[in-house]
């Protein structure tokens, strides 16, 4: 009972821990930042969630290419509350989630008191990268975590040689792993890493029931998160504009990304990736050491696949989240080894060079992220909230009638504009016309058809120059100049 106790206790700890972060770092959603609605990703993501409220289909009424899980916990955010709040309860209980299985997979390794130290080092990383909140790394998390705690505990307690690996626990990663792609897809990598460790294990092991007990298992899980998304499209007459979202979109988005491609960026990226560094070499001497070597192949793999992954991508901070389950990870085992053998590593010498170099990757770690964290600090104070931006924004929103509010074009206009004057946009394409344009062309394409065969009866354009000429013909043609302030114009549709 006393034990009891104390994990609710423990567990209660660390979900205040949970918001008292939020509310600082999550400026996107919480309640201490009111005229905010963090970077562009974010305000997309709540601005298709509040769509989905008011029967908007997404893809079809609003577009973005992130996976529709997403937006249905954007839209489940707004149904518990409006304007953000249920949102951040939400994060809330994700973030609690993650802390609540850290602890337990420090449980696996460490004494109790120990287990507080992986959590500090994975709020360290996330206050250096979180980036006002809101985004589809931070609501991947409990679904990368959650596997990974299982699978620990499999290799921990299952005796070596007689893995029976449970089916059940399959189940679970075939559902997060699907769950993980329908909300963005480069995020799902890690559980790749999971499983491809797990079933070498099994087939080693030479227990091909179990193997295939857990395939099946394994896909009956993704098979169930599939069969719920495509039946709500379906039912919507939008499963094509789903997949072309979801997929087509991002190979075309993939295929034009150029990755790491300045001297500035490399470096930006060497910084990051640093915690896979880390834990790529805490799996080398997991490994070498031979001792738990499935827990090391477990943390060499996963750290790789982080690592290209990232590689592949644009060097964006909040990328980096998704180094943490490897580093966590790595954090315990080198508190694992401490805790079981400190007084052997300094006196044999083998060990001590090997266990320096951890220390130092850890030390070179955490300096860097410190670094970046203290950067956040200084921007937040000094930077949020953005209140002159959305006041304007209202200012404009006022000029709009009243009846004229659902005939409303943003282009190149962040969706936290839209958010504050409480419009909707009339267009699928709603912002980032031109950044989307870039990877698809057929994007500008269908925008100026609509621009020209459907005009709306106004037209919200940011004041920095666009690269779509089309655009300012039409505006030349068919709208006049009502408003303008230090970032947007605004534009009526003249009586024809």
């Amino acid at each position: 009972m006393q034990t009891y106790k104390n994990s609710l206790l423990d567990y209660g700890i660390l979900t205040l821990i949970a918001v008292l972060f939020l509310l600082i770092f999550s400026y996107g959603t919480s309640p201490l930042f009111i005229n905010n609605f963090g970077i562009s990703d974010s305000a997309i993501f709540l601005l298709i969630g509040k769509g989905i409220t008011a029967g908007y289909i997404p893809y079809v009424d609003l577009f973005d290419h992130k996976g529709p899980v997403m937006f249905f916990i954007e839209a489940l955010g707004w149904w518990i509350s409006p304007n953000r709040f249920g949102n951040f309860l939400l994060q809330w209980l994700f973030m609690g989630v993650n802390l609540v299985l850290i602890f337990k997979m420090g449980r696996l390794f460490l004494e109790k008191k120990w287990c507080w130290v992986p959590v500090a080092f994975f709020l360290l990383i996330l206050a250096a990268t979180f980036e006002g909140g809101n985004l589809t790394e931070e609501y991947s998390l409990p679904l990368l975590f959650l596997p990974l705690y299982l699978a620990l505990k499999y290799f921990k307690l299952e005796p070596l040689g007689k893995a029976k690996h449970p089916p059940l626990y399959a189940l679970v990663y075939g559902i997060c792993f699907t769950l993980i792609i329908f909300i963005r897809l480069n995020n799902s990598v890690f559980i790749g890493a999971i499983v491809l460790v797990v079933m070498i294990q099994l087939l080693a092991n030479q227990s091909f029931r179990n193997f295939f007990d857990n395939v099946l298992t394994f896909l009956s899980g993704s098979f169930f998160v599939c069969s719920l998304v495509a039946i709500y499209f379906l039912a919507n007459h939008a499963l094509g504009d789903m997949i072309y979202g979801t997929f087509l979109f991002n190979l075309k988005y993939a295929g034009g990304m150029s990755g790491i491609s300045t001297p500035a960026e490399f470096v930006k990226f060497s910084y990051g990736i640093t915690p896979v560094i880390f834990s790529f070499s805490m799996g080398v001497y997991y490994v070498l050491k031979k001792a738990g070597k499935e827990i090391g192949w477990l943390l060499i793999s996963g750290s790789l696949i982080t690592f290209f992954s990232l590689l592949l991508g644009g060097v964006f901070y909040h990328y980096f989240i998704l180094t943490t389950p490897c580093f966590v990870l790595a954090i315990i085992l080198l508190l694992e080894l401490y805790q079981k053998n400190g007084k052997m590593l300094i006196q044999e010498n083998s060990r001590v060079v090997l266990v320096g170099v951890l220390v130092l990757l850890l030390l070179i770690t955490v300096g860097i992220y410190l670094n970046f964290a203290y950067q956040t600090v200084r921007e937040i104070a000094a930077e949020q909230p953005n209140d002159s931006y959305y006041e304007d924004a209202l200012t404009i929103k006022n000029l709009i009638p009243t009846d004229d509010l659902d005939s409303v074009l943003g282009y190149s206009v962040p969706a936290g504009w839209f958010l504050k004057a409480e419009i909707t946009p009339c267009y699928k394409y709603f912002t980032m016309q031109e950044w989307w344009g870039r990877y698809d062309p057929q994007v500008l394409i269908d925008t100026n058809k609509h621009l020209e065969n459907d005009p709306p009866k106004w037209i919200v354009l940011n004041n920095d120059p666009q690269q779509n000429q089309t655009l300012y013909a039409v505006l030349a043609m068919k709208y006049e100049l009502i408003a303008k302030d230090t970032v947007v114009s605004l534009y009526h549709l003249k009586n024809e």
